[in-house]
């Protein structure tokens, strides 16, 4: 445990309840932890010229932390669809033995659906114009 002492501090009743508002929202677990921060951040904001020299490290630091975070959970996201993709491909060749040439025929006609559409392919819509099969089978 660190090396603490007791200290005693008159605060308006106002303040209280204004610490007791603001402690859920706060990463303390209590209202002496809370003031604690509270202080060193002030502290810290006085002691450098300008408030921006302070807190733009502390803003910079969370932003990264939360980009990180997101390309953590974005990247197990894209590597689960990636395996379900390629299992799909794999059953679907399999099944309806398709060949390097229609493959090609139909890589090049999903990318131009794709460029066409801007990504947005409506699965009941291709069916409806059955362009696809069309174009693929002929």
């Amino acid at each position: 445990m660190e090396n603490k002492k007791k200290y005693s501090f008159w605060l308006q009743p106002e303040m209280i309840e204004e610490i007791e508002k603001a402690l859920p929202f706060s990463y303390d677990d209590n209202k002496s932890s809370f003031v604690r921060s509270a202080v060193n951040f002030y502290i810290g904001y006085l002691m450098h010229k300008q408030s921006v020299d302070y807190i733009a490290p502390m803003i910079s630091n969370e932003i990264k932390n939360q980009v990180e975070s997101l390309q953590d959970c974005l990247s197990e996201m894209i590597f689960k669809l990636a395996v379900e993709s390629a299992k799909q491909n794999l059953l679907l060749s399999t099944q309806y033995r398709i060949d390097s040439e229609l493959s090609e025929r139909l890589d090049n006609l999903c990318a131009e659906k794709v460029a066409e559409t801007n990504g947005i392919i409506d699965f009941d819509t291709i069916i409806a114009n059955n362009d696809l099969a069309k174009e693929c089978y002929g």
